[in-house]
């Protein structure tokens, strides 16, 4: 791949700016920015890694007065490509992985003003010693920046909500005009005055500009926790569990997972120090927990609690078995599925949300889409059961073709939509592997909207590998 004259030059400003760690030019070290968790095959112009907030304006303004394409990544585990270079070659990777210039807790506010580049645990190991930490549950470790751009949920959103519900103030770096900075950090819970910045950047998958730091909620650390797994004989009486265990529990209800018997049985096979709690995998397992900020010997045992209730459970029927253990041993199991299912060979993976009234029938209605169109594949669907996410994977044959895959994720998908009023992207986001579907099921009045706001946003489309329009 050889460079212009235009572009050499620019290579030599931004190195002179940045530093030697703020460029990689090199094939072998660009690859691991080429690559997200889950697909690969890009090709990176270059990648640039500033370091502070007014580095990153500076790059941005460099890149898009010399008019050269970028695309925003952070720790690259998202799983939609969306901060994955094309195959073209032409995009500069604007990595945040240096964007570490800001982390302040402010314990009084019980709020954290976090660099994009910073990662989930970094932040949680600054709260912690504040007896804080900011509560999104996930089997990945991303970057802040990152965790904005797609809103991501995770397990325990039944009861803290995802990044959207717990952000307070967002910063960030605009390609138009170009390293335009916007927004605040003043942590405001309370701030009635109209469209915010949070709310435009806020899941959008950085389409409107890139997060350069964000403010956001901190809750207190809990101080005990009872973690149960019931095996149930169907889906049905997982639903019923939810609202009983919702009513039994109240506020101290932190988590309610669901695992079918192909996802446990996989974990039992592959999965790192996973093993079945049961004799054998039942036909569908919840996953609850409890937790609480008050320590234990103070009044409260959530343990004692939890027993008490499954007692009463155990005498209505539809429980197979359960087993309260230490919650470690519990959320192993569960984190351990989806390599667990990857190890089972070629994977094909949804990400789909209904209402958790609806998740029963249309889990029913998506195992015939399966077994019409892809009749020998392996279904070891989990998720979030307590917010009506799942997390469709299947395992399919090695000779299954790209047009029987296809047919089955336009069908799964127009169902979940059109039919279920649910969502094809519960927690991914869009990115070039699902945008087709966004233009595909998203209502034309949203999609118009977006569409103008990314030309005002973006208006040579420089930034980011997603249309809106």
């Amino acid at each position: 791949m050889t460079l212009g004259d235009t572009e050499q030059a620019l290579l030599g400003r931004i190195g002179a700016r940045l530093g030697p760690r703020g460029l990689v030019l090199a094939a072998q070290d660009k690859q691991a920015y080429e690559r997200s968790a889950r697909h690969g095959g890009g090709r990176a112009r270059a990648v640039v890694r500033p370091a502070d907030e007014e580095e990153l304006a500076w790059v941005v303004r460099a890149l898009a007065e010399a008019n050269m394409p970028m695309v925003v990544q952070g720790a690259a585990t998202g799983l939609v490509g969306a901060g994955t270079p094309t195959s073209t070659g032409l995009q500069w990777v604007v990595s945040t992985q240096r964007l570490r210039d800001v982390l302040q807790i402010d314990p009084v506010n019980r709020s954290a003003t976090v660099a994009a580049g910073y990662r989930l645990s970094d932040l949680n190991k600054a709260a912690q010693g504040h007896g804080l930490t900011f509560p999104i549950d996930l089997g990945s470790d991303p970057t802040l920046g990152g965790m904005v751009a797609t809103n991501t949920g995770g397990a325990r959103l039944i009861r803290y909500g995802g990044v959207r519900e717990n952000l307070l103030d967002v910063q960030a770096v605009q390609v138009h005009p170009a390293g335009q900075r916007v927004g605040f950090s003043h942590g405001l819970r309370k701030n009635n005055t109209g469209l915010a910045w949070s709310q435009l950047l806020c899941g959008t998958f950085g389409a409107f500009g890139i997060v350069s730091r964000a403010t956001v909620k901190l809750h207190p650390v809990q101080r005990q926790s009872a973690t149960a797994l019931i095996a149930v004989d169907a889906v049905e009486t997982a639903i019923s569990l939810v609202t009983d265990f919702e009513q039994a529990m109240g506020e101290f209800v932190s988590a309610f997972e669901g695992m079918s018997r192909g996802a446990l049985e996989a974990v039992a096979r592959h999965g790192p120090g996973g093993t079945m709690p049961f004799a054998s995998a039942p036909e569908y397992a919840v996953l609850l927990e409890v937790s609480s900020a008050i320590p234990v010997g103070q009044g409260l045992d959530l343990e004692a609690l939890l027993m008490a209730w499954l007692e009463r459970c155990l005498e209505g029927g539809g429980i197979v078995d359960a087993v309260v253990d230490k919650p470690d041993q519990l959320w192993r199991l569960r984190h351990a599925v989806s390599e667990s299912v990857q190890s089972l060979g070629r994977m094909v993976a949804f990400d789909l949300a209904v209402s958790r009234s609806r998740f029963a029938a249309f889990r029913a209605h998506a195992l015939t889409l399966i077994e019409a169109l892809i009749p020998h594949a392996q279904v070891c669907d989990f998720g979030h059961l307590g917010d009506g996410g799942i997390h469709l994977n299947l395992v399919v044959p090695a000779e299954t073709s790209q047009e029987q895959i296809g047919a089955l994720r336009t069908a799964v998908y127009r169902s979940v939509v059109e039919e279920f009023g649910g969502s094809f992207s519960a927690e991914h986001g869009v990115g070039p592997y699902n945008a087709e579907y966004f233009e595909r099921f998203t209502e034309v009045p949203l999609r118009e909207l977006a569409g103008a706001l990314q030309r005002h946003c973006n208006p040579d489309r420089l930034l980011g590998n997603v249309r809106l329009d």
